[in-house]
């Protein structure tokens, strides 16, 4: 039997976001498109590619067309009095996680399995009482025990596997969430790494052990999942979720996830264009900036989609506060591919799912996707302290009060840790 093939997807830069450039286009590529403010729970946009339309992402100025004749777009391309600029074949995404503890987890999924039962067994026979002081070491590094913001009110977006929304922390917080993977669930999460993502960025306190992990526990959490229960993702998922971030006025878009690039690669114009138009609609961006180095012999360069510029790159820390070994770097600074901040991303104890792995409500993981939500959180905390600023003006603030660290480069940890306002 022949499987199915998955339709190639481009994602299409346009000169401008004017009708009479989107009408243009659409005669050149002899197709309709569909604006993103027409797409629901109900609409998605699968369903708009697979009728043979494409779709326009009117908050972005990009559209999405499937199956298109790869020939025609260079030529219009090339065509001077063409709209289009740019374009890009669909690109996969995955979370940004240290392989090794992944495998070593794996390996120890057995051993795992009935943690969680003594666990609870002996806090129950110890009768603890709630101690709101006990942080995780990564909240004491950036400062959360002398902070008394709590991000309420600014809604934080999780771009990832999506939520385990059964998750007893969470019980009573509002959170929404859309699947931009077709035929999977937001709310469920069968991987764990976007839940683990979302506790550390708007959780609170371990019900288990009473632990502190979570930066803006008084945040809206917004769940828009891009990659799929095995992990991975598309350049045509991320940006559709983004739109409509932009389109609900998502004030943080958090993504700890990336692709690989070489030394010299320039970043996305995909990319550069989606991390300026969310600064336009007073949205920060803030991303993974990969985990492919093996320090201190093979540091690697950013990863996309971090590189742009218009995006916030976050390196990871370890608990001495050394970049960690695995943490991309800038270098390809001079294209665009530089660090601009770094935050605990080692050891961080955060949520989990019930449906991923050993069924664990918690787990402690490595990776620039664990430092990611550190910064996206206290970027909730500084638009609680200075609701008056734009989106650059936040960014600012968390690279001008962050912690400057010694005897390490700036391509490595960018400004400095990240610390609370």
């Amino acid at each position: 039997m022949k499987t199915k093939k998955t339709p190639n997807k481009y994602i299409i830069q346009l000169k401008d976001d004017s009708r009479s450039s989107l009408r243009k286009t659409e005669k050149d590529l002899s197709l309709k498109f569909t604006s993103s403010a027409e797409l629901s729970s109900t609409v998605r946009a699968q369903d708009v590619l697979s009728s043979g339309n494409g779709l326009f992402l009117k908050n972005l100025g990009l559209a999405i067309v499937e199956d298109y004749e790869i020939d025609k777009l260079r030529s219009l391309t090339n065509a001077s009095s063409n709209p289009i600029i740019y374009w890009e074949e669909d690109r996969i995404f995955t979370p940004v996680v240290e392989l090794d503890l992944i495998n070593s987890m794996k390996a120890q999924i057995e051993d795992l399995t009935g943690a969680l039962d003594q666990l609870e067994l002996l806090i129950k026979q110890n009768n603890k009482p709630i101690v709101e002081n006990n942080f995780t070491w990564g909240l004491q590094a950036i400062g959360m025990e002398l902070s008394n913001y709590t991000g309420k009110g600014v809604d934080i977006c999780i771009l990832d596997t999506g939520f385990y929304a059964e998750h007893p922390d969470f019980k009573g917080r509002n959170i929404t969430g859309k699947s931009f993977v077709p035929g999977e669930q937001w709310d469920l999460d069968m991987h764990g790494h976007g839940t683990h993502c979302a506790g550390t960025a708007a959780g609170f306190i371990s019900k288990i052990d009473q632990k502190r992990y979570g930066v803006a526990h008084e945040a809206n959490i917004a769940i828009s999942k891009v990659l799929s229960d095995s992990g991975s993702g598309s350049t045509s998922a991320i940006v559709d979720a983004i739109d409509n971030s932009l389109e609900k006025g998502h004030k943080v878009i958090s993504m700890s996830l990336g692709s690989p690039v070489r030394i010299g690669e320039q970043p996305s114009p995909i990319f550069e264009q989606v991390g300026k138009k969310a600064l336009e609609h007073n949205s920060l961006v803030i991303a993974a900036a990969g985990n492919d180095s093996n320090r201190p012999t093979l540091p690697k360069p950013v990863s996309s989609p971090a590189n742009a510029e218009s995006i916030m790159a976050v390196a990871a820390l370890d608990e001495a506060l050394k970049v960690a070994r695995f943490s991309n770097g800038g270098i390809n600074a001079s294209n665009g591919g530089r660090i601009d901040i770094s935050a605990p991303g080692v050891n961080v104890f955060s949520t989990s799912s019930k449906h991923a792995g050993a069924g664990n409500l918690y787990q402690t993981m490595n990776g620039t996707s664990m430092a990611t939500p550190h910064v996206a959180g206290l970027a909730a905390l500084y638009w609680e302290a200075f609701p008056q600023l734009s989106a650059e003006g936040i960014w600012l603030k968390l690279e001008k009060r962050a912690k400057q660290l010694t005897n390490q480069l700036l391509r490595d940890v960018g400004q400095g840790l990240a610390q609370t306002p």
